[in-house]
């Protein structure tokens, strides 16, 4: 496990969190979403996304304590998924990316930990997140993490629909 620490992202961490971004994108969505959307994305882009993201304070950064390079990253908050079928999910993980090569070195977990903690410390007694349906890898680390498999929803990215599903956590143990 890589020696991290877990803090909220400041204002310089921007360009790093936006390349984790893209990078991650690209990447792990490689065989699921559409080639040319993955294409064209680009950091300059994800930078003007993640400042305006920014100034809510949702975004927690993991560090690699040698270098104070950021490694990995979470955005989460007050639920916004709007399906009614989840209403007693009061907290959401927005997005959990870990910089591509790095994966599996506990740095997921841990930011993932450190996330659900703080939405339990705002009074928040079960969150949710959302996964591309063919995401393995991802489904798999959020089962063994404890979330248990909640339903199905459909989002638009580029243009094409593409299914998620929902993973469910209690708050009230950690």
């Amino acid at each position: 496990m890589k020696d991290i620490i877990i803090k909220s992202m400041e204002e310089q961490d921007i360009k790093d969190v936006a390349v984790i971004l893209t990078d991650s994108w690209k990447i792990a969505y490689k065989d699921i979403i559409d080639k040319d959307y993955l294409e064209n994305l680009k950091v300059e882009e994800r930078i003007e996304k993640v400042k305006k993201e920014y100034k809510d304070g949702s975004y927690i950064v993991a560090k690699d304590i040698d270098t104070n390079q950021v490694i990995g990253l979470s955005r989460f908050g007050d639920r916004i998924d709007d399906l009614d079928r989840f209403t007693d999910y009061d907290g959401e993980i927005y997005g959990l990316y870990v910089k591509p090569g790095l994966l599996r070195n506990g740095v997921g977990s841990r930011l993932l930990k450190y996330a659900k903690q703080e939405l339990k410390n705002k009074g928040k007694s079960k969150m949710i997140l959302w996964c591309l349906k063919e995401n393995s890898p991802s489904r798999k680390f959020y089962e063994n993490m404890g979330g248990t498999l909640l339903g199905e929803k459909t989002r638009n990215i580029g243009g094409k629909e593409y299914s998620l599903v929902g993973y469910g956590y209690e708050l009230k143990d950690i």
